[in-house]
């Protein structure tokens, strides 16, 4: 037997809204919105995303730097490989990062604005001591010349005291033939090794030795050789190159006149040029340089071996 539970209050309500159109709440469907779910993947592709603009600029970067400084691209590229070769520390690391980040972030400049001002290399000049001399006749005792001798005399450009490990050295070396003295009566004012600039008062390394002399003294070339390079360099002054063999080479700078061309065969004591004051320099001197392989190598154990035991 089946029961209708339909009230008159019931039957109403359904004919009212029978009329008006309602439909029954019951049943109305509801909408639910999806919800997207994150997963792992958006992040990755976001990653790589970032990873391969950065990449981009880095590699735009050095493509840069190796066009408009090449000098400084083959230091950045030495100093990569030698940390890349040797076990470091994480303390070694920091400091190198440190050393990277002076670097970028310091002003640039050139040689030339490195250069103190005039006043201060002429504060500097007076600060070294200067001898006069005089050459009189023995017949007639009247003076024939008069001159003056700068005895600190000293300058250069040199390299940086972190660099001064790759391309120089202080191990005794050999060579089979005896040198001539390059400037004869000299005074040494700057040995090889580091020191501070004279002039720019940095601390760096000094690649050879300074002789000073009197302007004009003759220098001779310490070897028979052939003068591979002849000019004048801003830090170097007028200089010259001279190639003695496949391993030895010779360094001549500050010269106030040179007598020999680029290609030239020098005969060993032959004179190449003059002692001067040109570049960076505080008095006349010659700055005398040796290299053997390529590497700088302390030019007082060639010239004054007698003071190679000496402290």
């Amino acid at each position: 037997m089946d029961y209708d539970f339909q009230t008159p209050q019931r039957e109403e309500r359904d004919e009212y809204r029978n009329r008006f159109r309602f439909a029954d709440e019951d049943s109305k469907p509801r909408r639910i919105k999806p919800v997207k779910e994150k997963t792992k993947t958006d992040y990755l592709i976001r990653l790589i995303l970032l990873q391969s603009v950065l990449s981009i600029l880095i590699v735009s970067g050095v493509f840069l730097a190796s066009k408009i400084t090449p000098n400084l691209f083959a230091e950045i590229k030495e100093d990569y490989g030698r940390i890349m070769q040797e076990n470091m520390s994480v303390g070694d690391i920091a400091g190198d990062l440190k050393n990277v980040a002076e670097f970028v972030f310091k002003p640039v400049q050139t040689q030339k604005e490195s250069l103190p001002a005039a006043a201060s290399v002429a504060q500097i000049n007076e600060s070294f001591s200067v001898s006069t001399y005089e050459v009189t006749s023995d017949e007639t005792g009247e003076t024939i010349a008069v001159g003056e001798i700068v005895e600190n005399g000293a300058g250069g450009d040199d390299i940086e005291a972190k660099q001064a490990a790759k391309g120089t050295s202080f191990a005794d070396y050999y060579v089979s033939d005896e040198p001539v003295m390059p400037v004869e009566g000299a005074r040494i004012t700057s040995r090889f090794g580091y020191r501070t600039h004279p002039i720019t008062g940095n601390y760096g390394f000094h690649t050879g030795l300074d002789l000073a002399a009197a302007e004009g003294t003759p220098v001779s070339s310490a070897f028979y050789g052939k003068a591979v390079e002849v000019g004048e360099d801003d830090a170097w002054g007028k200089y010259v190159v001279m190639e003695h063999s496949e391993n030895l080479a010779t360094f001549y700078c500050h010269l106030s006149e040179v007598y020999v061309k680029e290609g030239a065969v020098i005969r060993q004591g032959e004179t190449i040029g003059l002692v001067g004051s040109t570049g960076w320099s505080t008095g006349p001197h010659l700055h005398f340089e040796v290299r053997i392989n390529g590497t700088r190598v302390d030019p007082e154990l060639l010239l004054y071996p007698q003071n190679a035991n000496e402290a």
